[in-house]
């Protein structure tokens, strides 16, 4: 099985989609190394070409998130993978949504594969009276989701203070973290209906959960 997989990512050499990358640089190396009977740089080498395919899917990702939810547009975004395991990777994606008159209003959205967490997240979710005071289980979607709200402090331009929410919405998947950090909120029905704006689904179908 594992030469099957070694000889499939091998023929991958060939994809011309991925010249901008260092996708091909890497699988080249591989090939090299593989023909010397250096498997152990091969497969170094490969893990690397892995590592730059999660840069590529972190991206695409990132860039078919939803410009504008709610009122809310996307400011700024950040994605890259790490290395997480010999033959595979982590991949991390950030999207900052920000209202664009209300400075308050914000979310802070985190897509995190291979997440510590989500063994601890799923022991909650089960056992929702170990979460604590402050937590609670909702629903995004189909998904089961742990929700977190207090009141804070937040300072305009001139040094005003108002209390506003602030929230920590946890999503776990089957091997990714999603966290939405939402504040200014007018409600907990507003954070949900905007996480579910997200297309969960749909992330779930382009990480491969």
């Amino acid at each position: 099985m594992k030469s099957k997989i070694l000889l499939l990512i091998l023929s991958l050499a060939s994809i011309q989609a991925m010249s901008q990358d260092q996708f091909p640089a890497f699988i080249k190396e591989a090939q090299d190394y593989y023909a010397q009977k250096n498997y152990q740089a091969a497969q170094l080498s490969l893990h690397d070409a892995i590592n730059e395919l999660n840069t590529l899917l972190a991206v695409q990702i990132a860039d078919a998130l939803p410009k504008d939810i709610n009122g809310l547009q996307a400011v700024q975004q950040s994605s890259n993978a790490a290395g997480m395991g010999m033959m595979g990777g982590g991949m991390s994606i950030e999207k900052r949504y920000q209202h664009p008159s209300k400075k308050e209003n914000s979310a802070d959205l985190t897509i995190l594969a291979n997440s510590p967490m989500l063994q601890a997240m799923s022991m909650y979710l089960n056992n929702p009276a170990m979460m604590g005071s402050g937590y609670k289980s909702v629903r995004v979607g189909s998904q089961r989701a742990i929700l977190k709200s207090e009141m804070e402090d937040f300072y305009d331009d001139n040094g005003t203070s108002k209390q506003i929410r602030s929230t920590e919405l946890q999503i776990p998947l089957t091997s990714t973290l999603i966290t939405l950090n939402m504040k200014g909120f007018a409600s907990e029905q507003e954070e949900l209906a905007f996480a579910n704006k997200l297309g969960i689904d749909k992330l779930k179908a382009a990480l491969g959960e």
